[in-house]
């Protein structure tokens, strides 16, 4: 009876309803998000003078390619637009997502415009530089970022 008469008074009406419904969406939220923060953010080594940015974009890579999501490694630097192929000194990932793909540099989203400009490197490339690496216990394909 009681819910009956706040219904009928209009109480879950407006202001009130919406409030309840966004604190819901955000318990639900906030309770979810540390499960899916291993997916959105992979974990990775902290940088080192032998662990640089082609290794970690080597590492998402194969972290997202287990999970059946399709990346792309990109070359760049991040400190100058419109640069070119010679002049980068970086690489990360373009991570797709429904039609869209989003940029992902040591383990997290990027949103700014730098990263969605570079260029594609191939996969095969990228082990070549992780691999040349590991010669020369520095960083062959990009500075460390």
């Amino acid at each position: 009876m009681l819910i009956y008469n706040f219904i009928r008074m209009g109480f879950f009406s407006g202001g009130i309803f919406k409030i309840l419904t966004f604190t819901f969406l955000a318990l639900t939220v906030t309770l979810t998000l540390p499960r899916f923060s291993p997916v959105l953010f992979p974990s990775l080594p902290a940088p080192s003078p032998t662990y640089d940015c082609d290794d970690a974009t080597l590492a998402m890579y194969r972290y997202f390619q287990g999970l059946g999501i399709e990346s792309t490694p990109i070359v760049g630097n991040l400190d100058i637009e419109g640069e070119d192929y010679d002049e980068s000194n970086h690489v990360w990932l373009l991570v797709k997502s429904g039609d869209r793909e989003i940029a992902y540099d040591w383990g997290f989203p990027r949103f700014d415009r730098q990263h969605y400009e570079g260029y594609t490197i191939s996969l095969d490339y990228l082990l070549y530089a992780v691999g040349e690496d590991m010669k020369t216990g520095g960083s062959s394909l990009a500075a460390e970022r």
